[in-house]
């Protein structure tokens, strides 16, 4: 069914696919800008060798060796006040959003009415090639009377001939009403992204009612597509993307304010601790009276190297702060960005009058298909009337024996003709009128 193949469409069109994924990318990039109202946490860490005069990171004095030494850091930081940029970001991708959102509902308003067109043409081939079998039908029946005419001696063997003629034109024109079948048909496997050898076949539908002609004007259907048709919905919210991309590139002149804080340590395989091992007294003199002897005690170490863990602990450093930054010049970036943004916006304002004026343009020429399409359907109506009387006349003729073949075959052209033009004006009317009811916001429905 119609329902069916514009369904299965619009869940398999790659173009669809794509807006989709391209959905979820504004999604991660939404999740990313709320995020960006938490602190930022990050490690740090290095292993270095030093070689030759250096300062050793553990005695922060002079050293000439190699030493190897580690350096660890924890950094926070936290943006106070930024101008509303990161609360502006955050509601510019909401909007973005949404802008994709009418972006899907325009790709796949655009994959119905192609599912739709495809449609009415498969029906209309399948109808033309009735049309082309009743007509090769009526040939052959005609052949075979006119055999018999020619074997009573009622009629020449060139009536014969002219008939055989047009049984094999007959024949063409049901092979080519066959080809037109397939095309249609390939052209929907297409839409629904289906290889052409799947097997396939629509549900024939028969018309036997038109719709009527709408009773709204054109300046009526502008104002009702105007509230219906995403394409105006994603254009405005263009405008409001830019608008809120105005206030973040302002928001570039204004000062930041952010808070930070750090925790670092170092290691240094020089790193050492002295471990106390007692006094050792050295004799330094003798007093000047009682020849006494005086001695200077000095403590004794021994120096082992400090284990990781201690230095790490012993040498670990803290620090807080507030920072602030204040924008005075920066290469016109920040001004560039002001302008370009403006202009983003007036850019992405007239784009939205020129989709309305496009949409005013296409429902006129909508509309003026239909009621064109409508004529020619009435006139065809009265044309296959006509041609079909005037057939019905010659072929009484005809076997009367009061006209020749050449006059009943051209009649017999003309009402296949007649009924060829018949049944494109109905399916080109039922074509316009859904298009009529897709500005009007109806489901499409045959």
């Amino acid at each position: 069914s119609l329902q069916k193949c514009v369904e299965y469409a619009l869940e398999n069109n790659i173009t669809i696919l794509q807006n989709q994924v391209q959905g979820e990318i504004i999604d991660n990039n939404l999740t990313q800008a709320k995020m960006s109202r938490l602190p930022s946490l990050n490690g740090s860490g290095s292993h270095n060798y030093n070689n030759g005069r250096t300062i050793d990171p553990f005695s922060n004095s002079f050293i000439e060796r190699t030493i190897q030494s580690n350096s660890f850091s924890l950094n926070a930081g936290v943006l106070l006040y930024g101008g509303s940029q990161i609360n502006n970001s955050i509601k510019q991708t909401k909007v973005s959003k949404l802008a994709n959102d009418k972006g899907t509902e325009v790709l796949r308003n655009q994959i119905a009415l192609s599912v739709a067109s495809t449609y009415l043409q498969i029906i209309q081939a399948e109808e033309n090639l009735k049309i082309a079998k009743r007509q090769e039908e009526l040939t052959e029946n005609q052949l075979k009377r006119a055999e018999i005419l020619v074997e009573s001696g009622t009629t020449n063997q060139g009536t014969t001939l002219n008939l055989q003629a047009q049984l094999a034109n007959d024949k063409v024109q049901s092979i080519n009403a066959e080809n037109q079948i397939q095309m249609a048909y390939n052209a929907m496997l297409n839409l629904l992204q289906l290889d052409t050898e799947t097997p396939f076949e629509i549900a024939m539908i028969s018309i036997d009612e038109l719709p009527t002609m709408p009773m709204e004007s054109v300046a009526e259907l502008y104002e009702i597509s105007l509230n219906n048709l995403p394409e105006i919905k994603q254009a405005e919210l263009t405008i409001t993307q830019s608008q809120i991309g105005e206030k973040i590139a302002t928001s570039g002149l204004l000062p930041s304010l952010s808070a930070y804080g750090n925790v670092n340590t170092v290691y240094s395989e020089s790193g050492v601790e002295p471990t106390f091992t007692g006094f050792l007294p050295e004799l330094v003199g003798v007093t000047e009276n009682t020849l006494e002897n005086v001695y200077f005690v000095e403590p004794q170490f021994e120096y082992n190297t400090k284990s990781f863990g201690n230095q790490l602990s012993d040498n670990r450093g803290q620090s807080i702060g507030l920072s602030l930054s204040l924008p005075i010049f920066n290469g016109y970036r920040n001004k560039t960005s002001m302008e370009n943004a403006k202009l983003s916006t007036q850019i992405n304002e007239l784009n939205l009058a020129n989709t309305k004026n496009q949409l005013r343009n296409d429902i006129t020429t909508a509309y003026t298909n239909l009621k064109a399409a409508k004529s020619r359907y009435d006139a065809a109506v009265l044309s296959e009337k006509a041609q079909r009387l005037n057939f019905d006349f010659n072929e009484k003729r005809f076997e009367a024996g009061l006209t020749n073949s050449v006059d009943l075959l051209a009649a017999k052209n003309q009402w296949f003709q007649s009924q060829l033009q018949l049944n494109n004006a109905k399916y080109e009317y039922l074509f316009r009128n859904s298009i009529i009811e897709f500005y009007k916001g109806n489901e499409l429905k045959i």
